[in-house]
């Protein structure tokens, strides 16, 4: 009779990797939160400043900050998730293991080159709409002849 491990080694690799993840997220989660709540109030603090000294407000532009986010992201995740589909199928021993490995990858691959064109077109867009509202502002005689 076999032992425990070495029938159940896959299982046993899938749910060490799984514990591994679980205890990162709960590490790193709270101090990513920390991190982003003292951006926050540094923001907070300028901005108060701002006002006390009678300044205007800077224009916080969320939209550039999303794209990047979407051009980032969205293959990082598609590529965890192939590879998490990918082990798991590995482990459960299927026939066709490469060929539903390739379709899962090729379309993994789609989708992550369709977010990163997707997120620099955005980008590129929203540079082009700012650049056009800067040439709004400019008074006529702003370049002199």
């Amino acid at each position: 009779m076999e032992t425990f491990l070495e029938t159940h080694s896959g299982e046993v690799t899938i749910l060490v990797l799984i514990l591994m993840v679980l205890a990162t997220l709960m590490v790193l989660t709270p101090q990513l939160l920390r991190a982003h709540l003292r951006k926050v109030e540094l923001r907070h603090q300028e901005h108060m400043k701002a006002l006390e000294q009678g300044q205007a407000l800077p224009i916080e532009d969320n939209r550039s900050r999303m794209a990047t986010r979407l051009a980032l992201l969205v293959p990082l995740v598609v590529m965890i998730a192939a590879g998490t589909v990918t082990s798991f199928i590995v482990v459960k021993g299927s026939q066709d293991v490469f060929t539903v490995s390739l379709a899962i990858w090729v379309v993994a691959g789609a989708v992550s080159l369709a977010a990163i064109t997707g997120g620099l077109a955005l980008l590129g867009r929203l540079a082009n709409l700012e650049s056009e509202a800067e040439e709004e502002e400019l008074p006529e005689d702003a370049f002199p002849r």
